[in-house]
């Protein structure tokens, strides 16, 4: 089973802003005693950012800024919104609670976007995509 190319290309447009109350006190915070920022940071930077701060603000940007042509999103049935870029490659995630979990480029770019849609069964994915049952 794949994902199978229905109308259009990935990156045309059909991404959407979370439209829910950001609670950025709480980015990268799952927990009163967790702060998972300084992990993320470690794990997700490839030498792009001198800082956690730096790290910090590029997640805030990408995810808090108006969608692009490029950008690609949805969101699951519990409200988790996830944020995809095809021309930047970078992926984040914004929980049901208005905070950023998660932010990062993926290694296998496109194909990982693709793995999150099949793996939260986004069956149609604006008309572009759609279970392949062969």
């Amino acid at each position: 089973m794949g994902l199978k190319k229905l109308v259009g290309d990935v990156g045309t447009g059909s991404g959407k802003a979370y439209d829910g109350v950001r609670n950025s006190i709480r980015d990268f915070k799952p927990s009163e005693n967790k702060d998972t920022l300084v992990r993320h940071f470690r794990d997700h930077n490839n030498g792009e950012f001198a800082s956690k701060q730096e790290y910090l603000d590029a997640a805030r940007n990408f995810l808090d800024k108006p969608p692009t042509s490029t950008t690609e999103s949805f969101v699951t049935k519990d409200g988790t919104y996830f944020r995809y870029d095809t021309a930047t490659n970078e992926f984040g995630i914004i929980t049901k609670y208005g905070n950023i979990s998660t932010y990062y480029k993926p290694t296998k770019g496109i194909d990982y976007w693709l793995g999150e849609l099949k793996k939260y069964d986004i069956a149609e994915y604006n008309g572009s995509y759609k279970e392949d049952v062969q």
